[in-house]
């Protein structure tokens, strides 16, 4: 069922509310949630509200607690975490990036005691709409097992970067150093899919296609030995530089959650015009990317896309069409909160569109 991006929003802050964040902070949580269903990323969408919630209501995650700032050398700083959700905590990172890159030419942050930042498209794309280079990675739990191993070792220690472009959508790099985010494990677990057998391995080290056992085991590294240096060296900068925990000592985030993650981030932002005249650089990108469309495609392909181009496109529709959810989601996930947090709602046909519903009557009790 489709849903209009204003009636989830609502619904979703109400919900953050509730569970005690600030209205400013709520909105970001949700700008990040949504932002990441509407560019087709469900795994980190709407389908992670209830467990943000439930780290929140455990202790795990404090819902009011704000970074600060423990060291200051003016173009490069750290900030504390505090526990804080991790999209206030990302969001105040990456904005002090860019208003000290406009003053320095670039800014890097490092970060710990930080938790789940969600879609972190949502942090790198914030300086691409300044005009500058955006760049943020983060270390998570060990999924994922290293290049020739069974056990899991390392996270899934996602890479961002996002470059603004002229005529084509920003250049946007979103991915797991994994074969697949954890979180497409989950998603598929909970609607009763099976899983291709090059995503995960078994206890024993063998491929499974069942999201259930690849639970217990762990997921594969993107493109073997390749991801493993990627993951491990993300994990050496979050927790050797930034002071967050090793992927071995963060908990387990969302399945069944019992203490802080401790995680770390570090993020950067790069001011293009200290270096090159903006329209020049971005005249440059569109020259590029002419060429690569221009370029003969394999069978089976129409064009060839630049990165985030797909995303931008889907945004796009979600815009119009509403976002889709899942019936397991709404089951599981959003009548969960419901009973939680106490939140009611009725729905009832968009008026726009007789094929979208829309919340109406949010009220938290």
């Amino acid at each position: 069922m489709k849903y209009t991006v204003e009636s989830l929003r609502q619904f979703g802050i109400q919900v953050a509310e509730k569970a005690g964040m600030s209205h400013q902070d709520a909105e970001t949580l949700l700008k990040n949630l949504l932002f990441s269903d509407m560019r087709g990323v469900r795994s980190h969408g709407m389908t992670r509200l209830s467990g943000y919630v439930t780290r929140i209501e455990r202790g795990c995650t404090s819902a009011t607690a704000q970074p600060t700032i423990t060291m200051d050398s003016g173009a490069v700083f750290s900030m504390d975490g505090n526990n804080g959700m991790g999209s206030t905590i990302g969001t105040a990172a990456m904005q002090a990036c860019l208003r000290r890159a406009k003053e320095y030419g670039v800014s890097f942050c490092t970060v710990n005691h930080a938790s789940h930042y969600g879609f972190g498209g949502f942090y790198a794309m914030q300086a691409a709409a300044e005009g500058m280079i955006g760049f943020n990675i983060c270390n998570s739990p060990a999924l994922v097992a290293p290049f020739g191993g069974a056990t899991a070792m390392l996270g899934t220690n996602p890479l961002t970067v996002a470059v603004p472009s002229g005529k084509y959508p920003d250049l946007v790099l979103d991915m797991a150093t994994s074969t697949v985010a954890k979180g497409k494990i989950a998603l598929a677990l909970k609607e009763g899919k099976s899983i291709p057998d090059n995503w995960a391995l078994a206890p024993d080290g063998s491929p499974t296609t069942d999201p259930a056992v690849a639970n217990k085991g762990a997921l594969t590294p993107l493109g073997g030995a390749k991801g493993y240096a990627l993951a491990l060296i993300i994990d050496v900068i979050c927790c050797c530089l930034c002071g967050g925990n090793t992927s071995r000592q963060i908990p387990r985030m969302f399945e069944d959650p019992k203490e802080p993650s401790g995680v770390g981030y570090f993020m950067g932002a790069i001011d293009i015009g200290r270096f090159v005249d903006l329209e020049t650089f971005k005249a440059r990108t569109d020259a590029m990317y002419d060429e690569l469309k221009a370029a003969p495609t394999a069978p089976g392909f129409r064009e060839i896309m630049i990165p985030g181009e797909i995303e931008f496109h889907l945004t796009r529709q979600a815009e119009r069409e509403g976002i889709d959810i899942s019936p397991a989601i709404v089951c599981d996930g959003f009548k969960t909160l419901q009973e939680g947090q106490k939140v009611t709602y009725d729905v009832e046909p968009d008026p726009k569109n007789a094929d979208k519903l829309r919340a109406v009557n949010v009220v938290a009790a």
